[in-house]
């Protein structure tokens, strides 16, 4: 009887040009604008959603320029590192849509919710991560309950309910700045938007489909491309905000 195996996806050059692209961009962005104004509160932020983005995708990259072209071949520290990056990004990304260009009614009354999800999220990811069996038949029960209690409602937090959240505020901010007369910073949260919307479609919807089932395909490359493309567009729209409508200049209260 014939068996038919999927070929495996590697880590290409290709991720690891668009990879390191996008970590730069989002890093000099990030720490020129936190040097520009060093107290702000979204230019910390988004400093360090640069930086979560930073870890998240130059990992990879590096270990591809030592010579490693398997996703499974990573380190378990790696993984660690990568999937706290991934955990903290929508957190990161939310936090920015609640204080760019100014603080939305949430974040005003969240209290320490925000300051406790920083140090829950990651220190879940990394014991769940830590604690992974090398084998899935290795697996325990208890590992199982861990996953039901606190990874499947963390995913569906990381994935669906900040995303949404932090697109709905972006709206939301669309709305005030027109109202407020203040149209110039229409574009930068449009940016922002046509970015995590149609860039986050693609990373969840097409790029794993891809992955399982035409790996390391032309297809593929155009589908990794296109997301880095969107991506960028998140912080070169901080950028034009910061230094070409002055964003800073507005109080962010």
């Amino acid at each position: 009887m014939n068996q038919t195996t999927l070929p495996v996806p590697v880590f290409t050059a290709l991720d690891a040009t668009v990879q390191g692209i996008g970590a730069l961009v989002y890093l000099v962005i990030g720490v020129a604008a936190w040097a520009r104004a060093p107290r702000d509160v979204r230019t910390r932020v988004f400093l360090a959603f640069s930086i979560a983005n930073l870890v998240v995708l130059i990992v990879p990259a590096i270990l591809w320029l030592r010579g490693s072209t398997d996703p499974a071949a990573l380190p378990r520290g790696a993984v660690i590192a990568m999937m706290a990056g991934l955990g903290v990004s929508p957190l990161l990304l939310f936090h920015f849509t609640q204080i760019f260009p100014r603080r939305r009614p949430w974040i005003r009354s969240a209290g320490i919710q925000m300051p406790v999800a920083y140090v829950l999220v990651p220190s879940v990811i990394a014991g769940l991560v830590w604690f992974l069996p090398r084998e899935l038949g290795q697996i325990a029960i208890l590992y199982v309950g861990a996953l039901l209690v606190f990874g499947f409602p963390l995913f569906a937090l990381l994935a669906i309910v900040l995303p949404f959240g932090a697109i709905l505020s972006l709206i939301r901010s669309h709305r005030d700045v027109i109202r407020d007369g203040r149209d110039a910073l229409r574009r930068p949260l449009e940016w922002i938007l046509i970015g995590q919307i149609a860039g986050g479609s693609l990373a969840l919807v097409f790029a794993p489909v891809l992955t399982v089932f035409a790996p390391n395909t032309l297809a593929q490359k155009v589908v990794t491309v296109a997301i880095c493309a969107l991506g960028l567009l998140t912080p070169l729209a901080f950028a034009v905000a910061v230094w070409k409508l002055d964003v800073l200049a507005v109080d962010p209260d």
